[in-house]
């Protein structure tokens, strides 16, 4: 599983399905299918929904806009910002999102998973790691 770090904003648009492609400098070796843990940033700091990847696309910075606008759940100043200097860009296309039945702060996480840091970009959980989210998927509060 692809645990992301995301800013709460984003995580809200995720959620209310506003945002349909998280972006990325860097491609993740995940393929469609697989899962995503959703880590809300400062200042949340907790982990709040699992999604899965219909998508990874990847282009130069000019031409993934044009594919991505309408679903990147940011403008294109956001964009532009956070892609300057990149030679590449990535957006993963999200589908299914689900919210845990309740957010697990970074610091039950750390009980959970010793010397625990979530990352800046991204990194993958173990197969321990991601039986253990499953666990607090909640079925009954399905986001869009």
């Amino acid at each position: 599983m692809l645990f992301l770090s995301i800013k709460p904003k984003y995580v809200k648009k995720i959620l209310d399905g506003e945002k349909r492609v998280e972006l990325r400098r860097r491609k993740p070796r995940s393929v469609p299918g697989d899962w995503i843990a959703i880590y809300a940033t400062i200042p949340s700091k907790s982990l709040v929904a699992v999604a899965q990847i219909s998508e990874i696309k990847v282009s130069s910075p000019q031409l993934l806009w044009g594919r991505v606008k309408h679903d990147a759940g940011v403008e294109k100043h956001e964009y532009d910002e956070y892609f300057q200097g990149a030679n590449q860009a990535v957006g993963i296309v999200i589908i299914q999102p689900k919210m845990l039945f309740r957010p697990l702060p970074l610091d039950e996480l750390r009980v959970m998973w010793p010397q625990f840091n979530p990352p800046q970009g991204f990194l993958y959980l173990s197969d321990q790691q991601t039986q253990q989210i499953f666990g607090f998927i909640d079925e009954r509060r399905r986001a869009a």
